[in-house]
């Protein structure tokens, strides 16, 4: 057997057979196979699928230890981009004029509609989760009513709200995230969405950066984190806050949220309104 494992050569063997019997033909492969699996292939129990799991083909006198009344498979295991897989499970997302969606998915026939293509990948958000919906329908509802200049998402993660504020507004936006992962996912998907240069992103913790510091006070600051950090955070945003400034609040569960609108409130800001999906809520605050 090889020392070294090369993903493109890995070899299956799969037979169908009662679990006893598929227990005791697991034992003969112990010493030669990386890993087994046992698969339920009828209801009631009765029969089993046995794959074995081999770093190359393996030689013919290990494979004859089969019975030969055992029909079985053996072939090079298929390899798949399981990131590409995974994508195509994720539906697009629709939230106001918002219209999320993976590479896999076409865009949305309407003009009229904000089309973003955000794959799922190594930064969080793509639209799915209650936290992100509920901030997209926010920004669709303060659009109608709400005219800003000067936008900060803080906690960009993938950069779906920062995209999602600059198509609404058409403003140039800043975003910032502490894992220099997501500022670079944050740039590409930018570019990828034809708005490269409306959205500059920067690796910050919080908002203790002289680049965020230099670009406020904001008028829409979006922080989509979680309850702790938003609390600790609440001086340093506030202070961050245009005079009639808006805040978008997120990441935080329905049983938190008195404690998160008690540290904003200390800094004269109020809820105007909340969104909530599933256990999630969504805050909109002003002073």
């Amino acid at each position: 057997m090889s020392t070294q494992l090369d993903a493109n050569n890995l070899w299956q063997l799969s037979v169908t057979l009662p679990l006893p019997d598929a227990q005791k033909l697991e034992l003969l492969f112990e010493d030669h196979a990386l890993t087994a699996s046992f698969t339920e292939v009828v209801a009631d129990g009765s029969l089993w699928q046995l794959d074995i799991l081999f770093a190359e083909k393996p030689e013919d006198w290990v494979v004859s230890q089969i019975p030969t009344d055992l029909e079985f498979s053996l072939a090079p295991l298929v390899q798949k981009d399981w990131v590409s897989e995974s994508q195509k499970l994720l539906r697009p997302v629709k939230a106001g004029r918002f219209y999320i969606h993976g590479s896999h998915d076409p865009k949305h026939k309407s003009i009229a509609m904000h089309d973003l293509t955000i794959d799922a990948g190594r930064a969080f958000g793509t639209g799915l989760h209650e936290t992100t919906y509920g901030c997209l329908n926010a920004l669709h509802d303060l659009r109608k009513s709400t005219d800003v200049q000067n936008i900060l998402d803080l906690g960009c993660g993938s950069g779906v709200l920062a995209l999602a504020a600059a198509k609404a507004w058409g403003r140039p936006v800043m975003a910032s995230d502490i894992d220099p992962d997501a500022v670079e996912v944050t740039l590409e998907n930018a570019w990828k969405n034809g708005i490269g240069p409306m959205v500059r992103a920067i690796e910050a913790t919080g908002l203790n950066d002289r680049t965020l510091k230099s670009k406020g006070p904001y008028d829409l600051l979006i922080a989509n984190i979680l309850a702790w950090p938003l609390v600790s955070l609440a001086p340093s945003i506030s202070g961050a806050l245009a005079r009639n400034g808006t805040l978008v609040l997120s990441g935080l569960l329905g049983k938190q949220e008195n404690m998160v609108r008690n540290a904003y409130r200390l800094h004269g800001l109020s809820l105007r309104k909340r969104y909530v999906f599933g256990e999630w809520h969504t805050l909109v605050l002003s002073r």
